[in-house]
């Protein structure tokens, strides 16, 4: 079934978003190759204790699983080992005891994936990649052993467990581009009553190269003394969805005509797709915390319309809420919110980026020339390091003038109100008299003066006795009026979370 509802995002932009009960691709299948699982326990039997009929965790080998061991190709890392383990690998299933985290890396390049419906393979490369990706990860999961489950297996004692899910898309340098984490405490066992949970996470930007995927099981009870008593991880797959088509760079027009949607200035290319992959995101995130995680991903097209992806086995009711859901964030102008909150960390981080381009750049220009002659006089290196850092002030100055002229231009070009264009350039002009200020790293390690010593020899006048000895910081913080009311607001929203964590445990049955 499929709903059309409309989330209006500023005066010339509408969004269409679309609501379906199981997973769709990126676009079009017709434009998009899909992969099988590239997690490396691809091809695994099946666990003889799932119905999931998902990819196996274990291999042949079975016992424990140490910190920083290898099995099946996951590296297995944990905070609190249990009889030197993070747990065990047997019943074709990884068993988690206080805490386990199940990690695979792998590279995006170079992955096999069908068209449909003509079944033509083709193979991932950068250019591709920067098309814009999809994972889609789906996980079996026994979660039984505490002693609120229904099920009632192993160790069934403690408080509900709880298992997360994470994936991330890197680049080549391995800065994480996008990121998705689903927490769950869902109750289930075994084979029928297993759990098969599905997440996506959709990027739109460009350099797209790595993955990393890891499932962490935590044991509620916390026990440092009891193996064993988290959630086992049954299977799991994760399948890279791609453009079968080259990706070409938004023309100058493009770029204009999605900045007027976005009712942004000048976002260049990569600002744009960090735009639309954090609205992506917020969106996301807002919709499951709403839903209780029935949202795989969020996808904005290139028509502008947000496609929203439920799990495969999610019911009418489900459905239901989660168009529920969207309504009102229509109602209440969420994602015009959530859009102005994305645009202002994108180019808070972009000028961020700018002032350290511009420092590194400053320090280049600032580093001395290698001398040829150890020996100098103290007289023509003094003249020289004047030179230089007189030199080097001009440099800088040329080049934030310069920067200074063009942006300028573009807000007398793209803002019109006068107010407006007179505030904008006084917000431009702050920033760049900060940036000014790097320039006095010129000074640093250069030597002004020739150090002379005058206090030698003096006599040793210091008196070491402590006038209040009775009084320290720690003392007067703990008495502190101010200090005693923050901790006593810390445990009351300490004990809201914990009543708000149990109110959604109740509501979920």
């Amino acid at each position: 079934m499929k709903w059309i509802v409309y989330l209006t995002l500023g005066a010339l932009l509408y969004y269409s978003l679309s609501v379906f009960s199981s997973s769709v691709g990126l676009a079009d299948e017709n434009d998009t190759a899909f992969s099988t699982n590239i997690l490396p326990n691809a091809g695994t039997t099946t666990s003889s204790r799932s119905n999931s009929n998902l990819d196996g965790v274990q291999s042949g080998s079975t016992g424990t699983l140490a910190n920083g061991s290898t099995h099946n190709g996951f590296t297995i890392t944990c905070e609190t080992q249990i009889s030197n383990a993070c747990g065990r690998a047997f019943n074709d299933e990884l068993e988690a005891s206080h805490d386990m985290t199940v990690t695979a890396t792998g590279s995006l390049v170079g992955i096999e994936g069908n068209s449909r419906p003509d079944d033509v393979t083709h193979t991932s490369t950068q250019i591709k990649l920067n098309g814009g990706i999809n994972l889609s990860s789906y996980i079996a999961v026994q979660n039984c052993e505490h002693n609120s489950s229904q099920y009632t297996c192993g160790n069934s004692v403690g408080a509900m467990d709880s298992y997360t899910l994470v994936m991330k898309v890197l680049d080549t340098n391995n800065n994480v581009l996008a990121t998705s984490t689903q927490i769950r405490t869902i109750d289930s066992g075994y084979n029928a009553n297993e759990i098969v949970s599905g997440d996506s996470l959709h990027y739109n930007g460009v350099h797209a190269n790595k993955y990393e995927w890891s499932w962490t099981g935590i044991d509620g009870s916390q026990s440092t003394t009891s193996a064993l008593r988290g959630p086992n991880l049954l299977g799991a797959e994760m399948a890279l969805d791609f453009s079968i088509e080259d990706y070409e760079p938004l023309s100058a027009q493009e770029i204009k005509d999605i900045n007027e949607g976005l009712g942004t200035a000048n976002l260049n290319e990569s600002e744009i797709w960090n735009v639309i992959s954090g609205l992506e995101e917020s969106i996301g995130e807002r919709l499951n915390v709403e839903t209780g995680g029935a949202v795989t991903s969020v996808e904005l097209t290139e028509n502008f319309e947000i496609i929203v992806t439920t799990t495969k086995k999610a019911s009418p009711e489900v459905v239901a809420k989660v168009q529920e859901v969207v309504q009102t964030m229509n109602k209440t102008k969420t994602v015009e919110t959530l859009k102005k909150e994305v645009i202002a960390e994108v180019i808070k981080e972009s000028k961020q980026e700018a002032k350290e381009e511009e420092s590194t750049s400053i320090a280049k220009n600032n580093k001395e020339p290698e001398k040829k002659e150890e020996k100098a006089s103290n007289k023509t290196s003094a003249k020289v390091t004047k030179e230089k850092i007189k030199e080097n002030k001009v440099k800088s100055k040329k080049t934030i003038n310069t920067k200074l002229e063009k942006v300028m231009a573009k807000i007398d070009k793209k803002v019109k109100d006068s107010a407006k264009n007179l505030e904008l350039k006084n917000i431009v002009k702050m920033d760049a008299m900060i940036g000014e200020q790097l320039s006095l790293a010129s000074y640093k390690g250069i030597e002004f003066y020739k150090p002379k010593n005058i206090y030698m020899n003096q006599l040793d006048i210091m008196d070491d006795r402590q006038i209040y000895a009775d009084i320290t910081l720690s003392n007067y913080v703990a008495n502190d009026i101010i200090g005693m009311k923050k901790r006593q607001l810390e445990v009351l929203d300490n004990e809201k979370q914990m009543l708000l964590i149990e109110l959604e445990e109740l509501k979920r049955g």
